[in-house]
């Protein structure tokens, strides 16, 4: 990578963190009344597109701070700062990838399982739907933090022997889509969330054959705003 496409990539990585800010303190100032709380729940990510044959979604969980802006009883700013674990798994036979077909009863030796974990920031829009109910869509910009592999053998009937593992730094790489979901209010401080989130940046950007493929996340969150 030269360095030309470095400083391209930190320079796009400044642009989305001013713009998020600005926006964040924007709906403090304008909002009737702003709240902070914490979020959590959990992740079933996976990736779609090219190169994904076999690829599985995989469980995984997310956590951090929210704010919650609101400008009228019909709309609500919601701006969130989250550690988002992602990713994928597959399996694989490694006597057919070293010597071809095998025994179909032999199959599926190793599991790997890749763990993409991200610094994410939605902001979004919420449309209140009535007193319990409200919708929400929007953008969400993620940074990479790291990338952990881990490679079981299925085989493997010793639980003590460790699993093979990898740990890629993200470099902050910049993954950008969008959100929509809704919000079942539970309380006036307590909500369930469930949410879509489909990726708009190709994961193999620069790769020849004009290859594509994108993360994508179904999470249920639970959000807990302070009064």
């Amino acid at each position: 990578m030269t360095s030309k496409t470095l400083q391209k990539k930190k320079k796009g990585r400044r642009i989305v963190l001013l713009f998020s800010s600005c926006l964040f303190f924007s709906a403090i100032v304008m909002a009737q009344e702003t709240r902070f709380g914490l979020q959590a729940g959990l992740n079933y990510s996976s990736i779609v597109g090219d190169l994904t044959e076999g690829i599985k979604f995989r469980f995984s969980g997310h956590g951090g701070i929210v704010m919650e802006s609101e400008f009228s009883r019909k709309f609500t700013l919601q701006a969130a700062v989250l550690y988002s674990s992602q990713g994928f798994q597959f399996s694989s036979d490694l006597q057919v990838l070293q010597s071809g077909p095998s025994d179909p009863f032999d199959e599926n030796d190793f599991r790997t399982n890749v763990q993409l974990n991200y610094l994410t920031v939605p902001v979004l829009g919420k449309f209140a739907l009535n007193d319990r109910l409200d919708v929400a869509f929007g953008p969400q910009f993620g940074f990479l933090l790291n990338q952990v592999s881990k490679i079981k053998n299925l085989d493997q009937r010793d639980d003590t022997i460790p699993e093979n593992r990898l740990v890629t730094n993200g470099n902050f790489q910049l993954d950008y889509g969008l959100v929509a979901g809704l919000g079942v209010n539970i309380t006036d401080a307590i909500s369930v969330e469930p949410r879509f989130y489909v990726g708009l940046r190709n994961r193999l950007n620069g790769l020849t054959g004009n290859l594509q493929n994108y993360n994508v996340a179904l999470q249920v969150s639970a959000r807990y705003l302070f009064l």
